[in-house]
């Protein structure tokens, strides 16, 4: 996969559904022809792949890339790995989970699940501070970035500190950690959360490796 985002203004629903199209374009007239996605989708199609927009009007735009797997043997691939080493990294930590798309707040509880972690999930980050006060063995908050009600996955890591100064964060995002990095570089605390982002979508490996690197980190980095 290769990814490539933006800090721009971001794109509507509809937009997005005419992203791809030949002479589609949001510029002004004589200033773009609309061919460059056009093309980009085309060679991506014809390679045996395909290409995923994940965008947030105001916030920027991700393009996803989706390319085949190369048949040769790849030195140190973390998949091969894995099914050498045989299941993912495991645990019995607890961890909640925190995403306002309830379809994926349930694959990661059904993912973690199945890793041996017990969960709770919420979809909002005030429904989730609820559950962090009322349940003071939560290890980990596994958050998605983008949140509606005000409070991002960032703001929501910084009250989670407060109430549990020792808890282990992991955020997730559509967006590339590079263009993560850039928009907190000003903050230290969210510097280092986007540093440690687990991008979206992943699969059962990298959730798993993910959360098992991020507890066992030394110390609150994250602080």
């Amino acid at each position: 996969m290769i990814s490539v985002s933006d800090t721009g203004t971001g794109m509507t629903d509809e937009v997005i559904e005419k992203a791809f199209e030949p002479f589609f374009t949001t510029k002004d007239q004589g200033k773009g022809t609309g061919l460059g996605l056009s093309m980009v989708y085309g060679f991506v199609q014809r390679s045996g792949g395909h290409l995923k927009i994940y965008s947030e009007v105001g916030e920027g735009t991700t393009f996803h890339i989706y390319l085949p797997r190369a048949h040769e043997e790849a030195a140190g691939d973390e998949e091969t790995i894995d099914i050498l080493d045989g299941l993912p990294s495991r645990g019995s930590e607890t961890i909640l989970v925190v995403d306002d798309e309830e379809e994926l707040a349930d694959v990661a509880v059904t993912i973690l699940g199945s890793l041996g972690y017990k969960t709770f999930s919420a979809n909002d980050g005030k429904q989730a501070l609820k559950i962090l006060e009322d349940h003071q063995d939560i290890d980990l908050l596994f958050s998605d970035v983008i949140m509606p009600g005000g409070l991002d996955g960032y703001k929501l890591a910084l009250a989670a500190l407060k109430i549990h100064p020792a808890l282990k964060i992991l955020l997730t995002s559509g967006f590339t950690r590079r263009r993560e990095e850039h928009a907190n570089e000003k903050n230290a605390a969210t510097a280092a959360l986007a540093g440690n982002l687990l991008g979206k979508p992943y699969n059962r490996s990298e959730l798993a490796r993910a959360i098992r690197r991020t507890l066992d980190k030394e110390g609150a980095d994250e602080t």
